[in-house]
């Protein structure tokens, strides 16, 4: 027979052990996982998409950030730009850039897309399936091809294409962002860690 003084013991430290780790099944549940410092992942049963960051996560003292994204679908959905926010620490939602908005700014734009290059990332090399890669056509750079509001994407499909912000007070502070992309099924939102 165990000693009574023992048993106290044993359940002491069995309760404060439990206390004290966090359920590893929280983490490998979650739908986001980072895959590196400027890169993030979010897959759940409906949708996938891969946001890369790298040049915006520490240059953000002008008007836009800039993320490369691909995403793609289980069932055949439409993805309208309106869908499409950047929620700020302090809870403001801000949409992504209009056509118009980019267009106004071309030349900052432009000097944006120059300086990231170096950072550049293969988006679609995150997606282990093979897919028809399409180009969102949310935004062109003068003489490009036509704008489109929105795209069609499935679980053939994995549709690319980069995201722009124009920040309202003309910067970016540091902190964590959430990239929101609202779908018929519901919601996904990618953490975005400005340096």
């Amino acid at each position: 027979m165990i000693p009574r003084q023992h048993l106290v013991l044993w359940l002491f430290c069995s309760a404060a052990l439990a206390l004290a780790v966090p359920p590893l099944t929280a983490q490998e549940d979650s739908p986001v996982k980072k895959l590196g410092k400027a890169v993030v992942e979010y897959r759940d049963k409906t949708i996938h998409t891969v946001v890369a960051y790298n040049y915006s996560q520490r240059n953000h003292d002008s008007p836009w950030l800039y993320m490369q994204a691909g995403l793609t679908t289980r069932h055949e959905m439409k993805i309208r730009r309106d869908e499409i926010a950047l929620r700020t620490p302090q809870g403001q939602s801000i949409p992504l850039a209009t056509q118009r908005q980019v267009g106004d700014d071309t030349k900052r734009v432009e000097q944006l897309l120059q300086n990231a290059r170096t950072v550049s990332h293969d988006v679609p090399s995150y997606f282990k399936q093979h897919y028809i890669t399409e180009d969102m056509q949310f935004f062109r750079l003068p003489f490009d091809r036509i704008v489109h509001d929105d795209f069609i994407v499935d679980r053939e499909r994995l549709v690319v294409g980069p995201f722009f912000f124009e920040s309202p007070t003309g910067s970016w502070e540091k902190g964590t962002y959430s990239l929101v992309v609202r779908h018929k099924d519901g919601i996904a939102e990618l953490p975005i860690q400005l340096e």
